[in-house]
């Protein structure tokens, strides 16, 4: 399904095998491709309704960065968001499986913008760094990537070995290639995006204290990664934000902007300016971000981690 290369073990936390519980995924991956959309939609609702129900840690993450963020929004406001964000995630499993296993991305995608920049940038030679949110549906902005361009993206392995090969094989399907996040995946990317190609980093994960600063990401301080930034300087290649971001319609507009930022700026400003830009694409589409990750799990003065209050 990968090549050898693919399943060689990460650095960081262990990586272990459960092969009843990646059955397990891998049969419903299955199950949701051959699903008609109103099934999805349908499941949404009902993850959504459950997660409030329960009190699952996805409504309880979500409702406390959703406090942090919106301070001004009142606890109704934030629990109508939550219920939101949720239900979008819930739809996502569906449009996921479709595209992993039955290659019906192309479906997704409606409305393309900013495509005319960066092939003007390809075209003068110089390779392109998306950086994004989890915002909308990345798969759907992976998916765009790889069927338009050589593209390749970096990713944090799971811990379960065989959906490695799973997640792998699902995004490959075009001109994608995987690429670890370690250190020889960094000189990849950088590889790549000097002979001119396309590479993404997904910037609003938490990366390790060493590797990020803090600054400011929707009102509050957060561990921001510095990878972003040390890539485009020694790979001289321009950035953009990507995301798809769903419609009236149901599909998928994916937006390409362009973020005007010299490389060589203080790594706090540069990581600032990123945030900037990741928010203000996430304040527009509320709904479609998701909230129940710990993004402020780690404190900059070593204070009490929020999702433990």
């Amino acid at each position: 399904m990968v090549s050898p290369k693919s399943k060689a073990l990460p650095k960081g936390k262990a990586v272990h095998s459960n092969p009843k519980k990646v059955k397990l995924i891998c049969t419903l991956i299955g199950i949701f491709a051959r699903m008609p959309k109103f099934v999805g939609r349908s499941f949404g609702n009902l993850f959504s309704f459950c997660s409030k129900l329960f009190k699952t840690r996805s409504y309880t993450t979500s409702l406390t960065n959703l406090a942090i963020c919106f301070p001004d929004y009142s606890q109704a406001e934030r629990e109508l968001l939550a219920k939101r964000s949720l239900r979008h995630t819930g739809l996502l499993f569906f449009e996921v499986a479709k595209i992993w296993r039955k290659c019906q991305g192309e479906q997704f995608i409606d409305s393309v913008y900013g495509e005319d920049k960066v092939k003007a940038c390809l075209a003068q030679g110089k390779g392109v760094l998306f950086t994004g949110a989890h915002i909308g549906n990345w798969e759907v902005a992976l998916y765009y990537l790889g069927s338009r361009f050589p593209f390749h993206c970096m990713y944090r392995p799971p811990r379960q070995l065989e959906m490695d090969e799973v997640i792998c094989h699902g995004r490959c399907q075009n001109q994608t290639s995987m690429v670890r996040g370690d250190s020889r995946g960094v000189m990849q990317l950088i590889k790549a995006l000097k002979g001119g190609e396309v590479a993404a980093v997904l910037s609003d994960q938490e990366p390790g204290r060493g590797a990020g600063v803090f600054v400011p990401f929707c009102g509050k301080d957060a561990l921001t990664m510095t990878l972003v930034q040390k890539v485009q300087q020694k790979s001289g290649a321009e950035l953009f934000q990507i995301a798809a971001v769903k419609n009236e319609s149901g599909s998928y507009d994916i937006r390409m902007e362009p973020i005007d930022l010299k490389p060589e700026l203080d790594e706090k400003v540069y990581a600032q300016k990123v945030n900037a830009g990741l928010e203000s694409m996430i304040r527009r589409y509320p709904e479609q971000y998701q909230w129940s990750y710990k993004r402020f799990k780690t404190t900059s003065c070593g204070g009490p981690n929020p999702y433990c209050q």
